[in-house]
């Protein structure tokens, strides 16, 4: 193994400074306070030093170094030569490259003013949308107004269901009217109930809000005439803000269930004394 003319010096250095260390130290002859020492039955290891080895090994390559530390005359002159003019030109290259560095800084924050400019344009834009939105809620605000009036004010508009008579080869057990809206009504009838249909009684069947505008309400009939009790249907047009009512006749019921019913409507005239409607 070769040592560079680096680790050489070093090594001298250390090796001159140990030695150097040595002989300035004052020797003390004063007897020192005793101390326990171990006793073992087992050599120690101790720590071997690679470098003191390496020395040994090397002995005759280090003092050849040596030798070439000592100064020896030369007969070359010791002027300075020439510069090569390439390592002049480094310079400016180097510069060159900071000056087109700044270049393209200035580029990218002209970009970016641009960009900035740009992005209020569009924000300007966006504010000028979001208002027209706002226009636009603000109106359809005032058609839901309206609606919500109409519909979800104070409801007047209601449905009255009455049911009279008494079929003659039939025996009814519930009679069901159902909306358009989905709900459904049965009204199971009692014996008290059919007794009074059969001496000529009125039974409400159903009484409520509904909407004003055309439309279907499906009756239903289940008694011992039918084993499938099928539906018919009786289409309206509740009056706004007036009670609508719808009388069914179940004298007329035979095979064919609810659908030969007859029925007939009218609207309450309020302004009639309690018993002339």
């Amino acid at each position: 193994m070769r040592l560079t003319p680096f680790q050489v010096r070093a090594i001298m250095f250390l090796t001159l400074g140990a030695a150097l260390a040595a002989a300035a130290a004052p020797k003390v002859h004063a007897q020192a306070a005793a101390s326990e020492v171990r006793v073992e039955r087992i050599k120690p290891e101790r720590e071997k030093y690679e470098t003191v080895r390496f020395l040994k090994q090397n002995r005759d390559f280090v003092r050849r170094r040596f030798d070439l530390l000592s100064d020896k005359p030369v007969g070359a002159s010791g002027d300075a030569g020439p510069i090569d003019p390439r390592y002049l030109e480094y310079s400016k290259m180097l510069a060159a490259v900071l000056a087109d560095r700044d270049s393209v800084t200035r580029a990218a924050e002209a970009r970016d003013r641009l960009t900035l400019l740009a992005s209020i344009t569009e924000l300007g834009q966006l504010e000028t949308q979001l208002d027209q939105m706002d226009r636009l809620l603000a109106a359809q605000r005032g058609r839901l107004g309206v609606l919500q009036t109409d519909f979800t004010g104070r409801q007047q508009t209601a449905l009255v269901v009455v049911a009279s008579g008494w079929p003659a080869d039939a025996s009814l057990d519930s009679i069901t009217i159902a909306l358009e809206d989905g709900s459904r009504t049965t009204v199971t009838l009692t014996d008290a109930q059919r007794a009074s249909l059969r001496d000529g009684g009125v039974l409400q069947l159903f009484h409520g809000f509904v909407e004003p505008r055309e439309q279907a309400f499906e009756l239903t009939l289940a008694g011992n005439r039918w084993a499938v009790p099928a539906p018919a249907w009786v289409t309206l047009e509740p009056t706004r803000d007036r009670i609508t009512f719808l009388k069914l006749d179940l004298s007329t019921v035979a095979q064919g269930g609810a659908a030969d019913m007859s029925a007939r409507t009218w609207i309450h005239d309020e302004s009639l004394p309690p018993g002339d409607s």
